[in-house]
């Protein structure tokens, strides 16, 4: 497996915003042509909008009939200064300076005590997120920032 992700299953209900994926959506889309944008209330999708791929991912988590395929399931950091945006999920995700965000079927290991059970699952790519992380800020739209962070970008970065 290709190194360079973090991840973790937060307290999924407390989620609240905007997610907009601007990189890639596997299942059903691969590399997106325009932006995904989803809005989230308690860790649930609760509306999807942006074009035809939108429109798209909208009718695939439909087409399940279930309830938990609109349940976000873990987010993760990219952190692989060599991984590139391809549409193969498994290199997609490890992108320096992404969050990739689970939604669907999530075993009990991942989300502990019972899981999320879902028919499906898929991971959404964001490159221009920004995350603060106890009040610090770390990522600035995909761009790694904060304390002692822009050391380890640049070393990243080959600078």
């Amino acid at each position: 497996m290709l190194a360079g992700q973090i991840g973790w299953s937060p307290r999924l209900e407390t989620v609240e915003g905007t997610i907009v994926f601007d990189g890639s959506l596997s299942p059903p889309l691969g590399l997106l042509k325009a932006p995904v944008r989803l809005e989230i209330e308690h860790g649930r999708i609760t509306s999807i909008s942006g074009g035809p791929q939108a429109e798209e991912f909208g009718a695939w988590l439909e087409s399940f009939q279930d309830p938990n395929m609109f349940r976000l399931g873990h987010v993760c950091y990219g952190f692989n200064p060599g991984a590139r945006l391809t549409g193969n999920i498994l290199e997609d995700e490890r992108v320096w300076g992404c969050t990739e965000w689970g939604i669907g079927y999530m075993s009990p290991i991942d989300v502990p005590p019972d899981g999320i059970k879902a028919a499906s699952h898929c991971d959404g790519i964001c490159l221009s997120s920004s995350v603060w992380l106890d009040g610090v800020q770390i990522l600035d739209r995909g761009r790694v920032v904060g304390p002692g962070l822009e050391g380890l970008a640049r070393a990243a970065r080959g600078l």
